[in-house]
Parts: structure tokens; C-alpha cells; sequence
């Protein structure tokens, strides 16, 4: 962990330690990293970018408890007392809330949304770790951690509407490729992001025709 971060690390660590639906550490490690990765090509404040993907699901675990947003008000106002805890200079807390605050929503029908160079890398960062193989393991561990039923035939695959991201809203595992993961190489902001997202995504639409073939029992 670079040097810079080492405290906040360590914070964010704690909050994440019972965390068991595809949003632990391990996961902020992956999306600190992919982040600094796309910034060294598209720019942008390395700092705040590098907090806002350490700090961006520490209140995960606090959401399933409560039923509140992980980036709504509350969250945010425990997420600005871990910045303050963990030394981050004053200047820096508001951008990162800021990037924390809107990481989360999917603006797809409005492209022209103006969004911060941090914002558009954490948010290409994070969704780069929802496709690829990871991304597939993660989705059914959080489909497991709330619940959710792997697949329901005949369940409604079409969806045409942004992805809202509501803790209250709850799909089959399978449908939630259909209705957020799909839809990410298209909507990366970055073209560092882009290029990543090309062969992740393969391994998605890979994965579900394989599915598919074996959930209808097709052997070939």
C-alpha cells in the first residue's frame, strides 16, 4: 500500500472485515489499484481518486444492517469522520465524498452529465471489478450474502430502464447481468476504461451462454 494511503488503509480495513458479499477489502484493494492504474493515463487528482476507491463501500456492511444507501447522507457523514480519523488533509474530504456521493449512479440516459475526471476513474475502476471472472464470483457472493435466488426461468431479462442501485431492489443473480453488468462496457467513462472493459465483458457474455447450455441440460 503506498505510503500516502497507509492510514486510511488500515481504516477502511476495519470497517470491511466482516464483509462477505463481493464489497471487502480485498475488492477496495483491487478498485484503489485499477484506479491509480487508469489515472496514470487519463490524469486527475491522484489522492482524491485513490481515497474515494479505498473509502467508496466502507459502509456496505452498514447498509444491509440498516437498509440505508452505503453513498446516501448518512453514510457519507461516516465516511467524512473516517477521512478526518485518518488525517486526510481538509482539502481533500469534500472532493472525495463528492466522488463517494455519485459513484453509484447510473446517469446512462444523460450522457452529456458532467462528471469529474476522479468521479469518471473510481467509477470505471469499480465497474471494472463487476465483469471479468471476478466480477462473476463477486456478483453470485453478493446474490448469496442478500438472498437472492441464483435464476428464475422465464424471469424478465429485458431491461431498458438506467441501473438504480437501491438496497430495497432485489433480482434473480442471473438477472442482474441482464440489468447492470451488461450494460457497463458501453457506459465506461474513460478510454483506458473502454479498453479494459472489452475482454472483461467477453468473459461475461462467455460465461452466461455456458449457463444457459447447461441450465437446459444441452451437451455437446
Amino acid at each position: 500500500m503506498h505510503q500516502n494511503f497507509k492510514k486510511l488503509h488500515q481504516q477502511v480495513e476495519q470497517y470491511l472485515q466482516q464483509e462477505s458479499s463481493g464489497h471487502d477489502i480485498y475488492h477496495a484493494d483491487r478498485v484503489f489499484k485499477s484506479a491509480l492504474y487508469i489515472q496514470s493515463h487519463e490524469g486527475g487528482d491522484e489522492y482524491v481518486i485513490g481515497a474515494a476507491a479505498l473509502v467508496h463501500d466502507i459502509c456496505r456492511p452498514w447498509e444491509k444492517k440498516t437498509g440505508k444507501s452505503h453513498f446516501g447522507p448518512e453514510a457519507l457523514q461516516i465516511i467524512g469522520q473516517v477521512l478526518t480519523k485518518s488525517q486526510v488533509n481538509l482539502d481533500k474530504i469534500e472532493p472525495v465524498l463528492e466522488v463517494v456521493k455519485r459513484h453509484d449512479i447510473y446517469d446512462w440516459s444523460d450522457e452529456s452529465s458532467q462528471k469529474s475526471i476522479e468521479l469518471q476513474i473510481v467509477q470505471d475502476a469499480d465497474n471494472l471489478d463487476a465483469i471479468g471472472a471476478i466480477g462473476i464470483a463477486r456478483t453470485f457472493a453478493f446474490g448469496g450474502a442478500h438472498g437472492s435466488i441464483m435464476y428464475n426461468p422465464g424471469e424478465n431479462l429485458n431491461f431498458t430502464n438506467d441501473f438504480v442501485d437501491d438496497p430495497h431492489h432485489k433480482t434473480s443473480t442471473i438477472a442482474h447481468f441482464y440489468e447492470k453488468l451488461l450494460k457497463l462496457k458501453d457506459h465506461m467513462n474513460t478510454g483506458t476504461g473502454k479498453r479494459i472493459a472489452v475482454s472483461r465483458h467477453q468473459i461475461i457474455v462467455d460465461f452466461l451462454e455456458q449457463f444457459f447450455s447447461e441450465w437446459e441440460g444441452t451437451f455437446t
